[in-house]
């Protein structure tokens, strides 16, 4: 793509960003009624059911009107040696280290394979033993005065240029729940193939936004140590279950006297790993005591 095709296509989405948003659509209603008068009077329920309707696009219970599919992108010849794998940052590393496993086992298996990082994590470094570099956006709480609308524009720019500038034949995102922003950059690239790797079924009563899924070519659920949820968000993309994946494989282990050592932990000493979560967004001081304790 050339910069003056970037730069057409950047403008083009800006203009549909406008013209979808909730204050010009509210807007261009009221306006409509004032060019035929005769729409007025019916103000009182279509304005509030016009209301209603970009609540529920916002909760992500109804779907958004569609994205700007820049003809730029999809006229690319796509890289069929590159992969860009999105984990998405949460409480610990669970969403990285899995990406981290998949693209460690896919360049073994394909040295000549070009694997990118796009992540809102911030531990880059432990890609570089790889040989696998990293564009980073830090999520929205790291911005000053910056809300979601505008985090998930800056996410869906700094993506595409990621996506147009690779050229990815596959694109594989680890996360609980989708960013509109990276929907909008993905949405309508049909010659990529889009993969979304989410550890647990969708349960009855999720938040995630009902045209989040339709955006995927397959949904893959990694095993875990407990039995999988029931599917409770009905769609029709392929899903596929398959074993958990692990990082570190048996034979990259360090023996027992090995890992005793690094920590500092005497040879003759009982030793306990117990790991409840990153007890960032929950309490879990109580469960630790009662597990010591036990």
């Amino acid at each position: 793509m050339s910069l003056d095709e970037s730069k057409l296509s950047r403008l083009e989405r800006e203009v549909q960003r406008l013209r979808t948003s909730p204050s010009l659509r509210l807007g261009a209603h009221i306006t409509n009624a004032i060019k035929k008068p005769w729409k007025a009077p019916f103000l009182i329920i279509t304005l509030p059911i016009m209301m209603v309707i970009i609540g529920f696009e916002l909760l992500g219970w109804k779907s958004q009107p569609n994205a700007l599919i820049s003809k730029f992108s999809e006229k690319q010849m796509l890289n069929p040696k590159c992969v860009v794998m999105f984990p998405t940052n949460g409480v610990g590393f669970g969403h990285f280290t899995r990406m981290l496993a998949v693209a460690k086992r896919m360049k073994k298996l394909d040295p000549d394979l070009e694997i990118i990082f796009f992540t809102t994590m911030p531990t880059l470094h432990l890609l570089k033993p790889h040989g696998i570099p990293a564009h980073h956006i830090a999520g929205p709480k790291y911005f000053r005065d910056m809300n979601s609308e505008e985090w998930n524009t800056l996410l869906e720019e700094e993506l595409i240029i990621c996506l147009d500038t690779h050229r990815p034949n596959m694109f594989l995102f680890d996360g609980a729940f989708p960013y509109r922003g990276m929907l909008r950059a993905i949405q309508g690239r049909s010659k990529m193939s889009k993969l979304w790797m989410r550890r647990g079924t969708f349960r009855k009563g999720s938040s995630i936004p009902v045209d989040s899924v339709e955006c995927f070519d397959t949904i893959i659920h990694p095993g875990d140590a407990v039995a999988s949820e029931e599917q409770g968000v009905e769609h029709s993309v392929e899903v596929k279950h398959i074993p958990p994946i692990i990082l570190v494989k048996e034979d990259e282990m360090l023996s027992k006297e090995e890992a005793r050592s690094r920590l500092g932990v005497p040879q003759s000493a009982e030793v306990w790993y117990v790991q409840l979560g990153a007890g960032q967004i929950n309490d879990i001081q109580s469960e630790i005591r009662l597990t010591i304790d036990a």
